[in-house]
């Protein structure tokens, strides 16, 4: 009974938009898991056929992992080429991102301030619309300003542009305030402080050598009985961003190696570790322990200014916020790093003016690359492929509503057609192309007997 009423109020598409008869829900749950659960499309149509199975439709929810990979193309096509709002409150969040290869892709996702004033939290994937998506084999100010000059043309000059700063960025969005001076250009906030800190342990000798004493700790613990207590890997990326991973570690471990000294170990703790075990792999953080108080306070500092600005943007309350949270810290270089933070937040919140606030993080921004990155798979093999697309998808909320619009207006030929024009050969065809089997590979795996059955 219950499958028959889950049955009856399935409406599906009409084949000529989809290519098959697929109930709106199968679609729906596909796309959704893969995009939002992280899921893979094999999985996903998988999981999604065993449920059929289970409440006695499975006829009709047999979707193959391409149809649906094609169908998460056709939704991030129309979510990136559907008209957007001429505006001039539009605030823009910009960055490249680079797969492989030569090419870079020009992101920018907008979201109007109208809206922003509205959300009391972080700014989330949902709140924030695609404006462009523009891959180009070289990237500069010039061409950045040229992009940027063009999708003015589509949705108005925008209120403020906030971005990381990478030389080409900045570049580009100070000649086009050039013809604009009205734009108000921010900063964002994780990459200030980062470049902050970066400056105060690049100069700090104890950094490097704790750094390069954690590697050789890892080495050491890796297979033995203390390899719960390893090291975590340290970040050759943005490394200035994260190091609160690292200090924390230290800090940890050696709170451990003290409650050891005095004794105070649970049951199990003594059963499995011994203290000259302990003092033998982590005794040396005794010569980091001042390094690594001061260390955890320059995390805290980052950790903290990027909380508060990520929830509140910059705007006329967010520096009494940032004095509050972050106080009078007592280490001199500590309160340095506090006093400029300050100052740059203070700084840009006058920028933002009568406009009450504007977002101060592209936090949003990186996480989506991130996320587009994994639905690239292994199969991109560091090259950009079509792929980008699925990572717009993942904007948007899939409802009936909009997979039927979406479905309407691009088609696969749609998909086809905005690769060839915008997107260059991948790495993985041009390897298919140079590297071909040789005859001998050809004849070996043509006389090669199945030793493991196929599914």
């Amino acid at each position: 009974m219950q499958g028959e009423l889950v049955q009856n109020e399935l409406a599906t598409i009409p084949a000529k938009v989809v290519g098959s008869l697929f109930p709106i829900t199968v679609i729906l749950v596909v796309v959704r898991s893969v995009l939002e659960s992280a899921t893979s499309l094999r999985a996903a149509c998988g999981a999604c056929h065993i449920s059929a199975q289970t409440f006695g439709f499975a006829g009709e929810s047999e979707l193959s992992h391409t149809t649906a990979q094609n169908m998460i193309l056709r939704i991030g096509l129309h979510e990136l080429t559907r008209p957007k709002e001429i505006a001039n409150d539009w605030i823009w969040l910009i960055d490249h991102t680079i797969n492989g290869g030569t090419t870079k892709c020009l992101i920018v996702l907008g979201i109007r301030q109208s809206h922003y004033l509205t959300l009391k939290r972080p700014l989330e994937h949902k709140d924030l619309q695609a404006l462009a998506l523009l891959p180009v084999e070289q990237s500069n100010g010039p061409i950045v300003r040229d992009q940027l000059a063009d999708l003015t043309n589509n949705v108005g000059v925008p209120l403020a542009v906030l971005s990381d700063r990478g030389s080409d960025l900045k570049k580009g969005v100070e000649l086009l305030r050039g013809s604009h001076p009205e734009i108000i250009a921010l900063y964002d906030i994780v990459h200030v402080v980062s470049r902050m800190i970066e400056k105060i342990l690049k100069s700090d000798e104890r950094w490097a050598a704790y750094r390069q004493a954690c590697c050789g700790c890892a080495n050491a613990t890796r297979q033995s009985k203390l390899a719960h207590l390893k090291p975590p890997k340290p970040r050759t990326k943005a490394r200035y961003m994260n190091i609160a991973q690292e200090v924390r570690w230290g800090a940890r471990s050696l709170a451990m190696v003290d409650a050891a000294r005095r004794g105070e170990w649970s049951p199990k703790q003594q059963e499995s570790l011994s203290l000259d075990g302990l003092e033998k792999r982590l005794g040396w953080l005794d010569e980091y322990r001042d390094s690594l108080s001061q260390w955890e306070s320059i995390s805290h500092v980052h950790q903290t200014t990027c909380r508060v600005v990520r929830q509140c943007g910059y705007g006329e309350t967010l520096v009494s916020r940032l004095q509050s949270a972050l106080g009078n810290p007592a280490d001199e270089l500590v309160s340095e790093l506090v006093t400029k933070v300050i100052a740059h937040c203070e700084q840009s919140s006058e920028s933002v003016g009568l406009h009450g606030r504007l977002p101060g993080s592209t936090e949003v921004l990186e996480s989506l690359i991130g996320k587009g990155k994994r639905l690239a798979g292994a199969q991109a093999s560091g090259s950009m492929t079509r792929q980008v697309l699925a990572m717009v998808a993942s904007l948007v909320t899939p409802t009936a509503e909009l997979i039927r619009e979406a479905f309407t207006r691009c088609g696969i030929k749609h998909v086809a057609d905005w690769c060839q024009t915008n997107l260059p050969v991948s790495t993985q065809a041009d390897r298919r192309r140079d590297l071909t089997p040789t005859q001998a590979e050809q004849k070996l795996r043509k006389d090669a007997i199945a030793t493991t059955p196929t599914f």
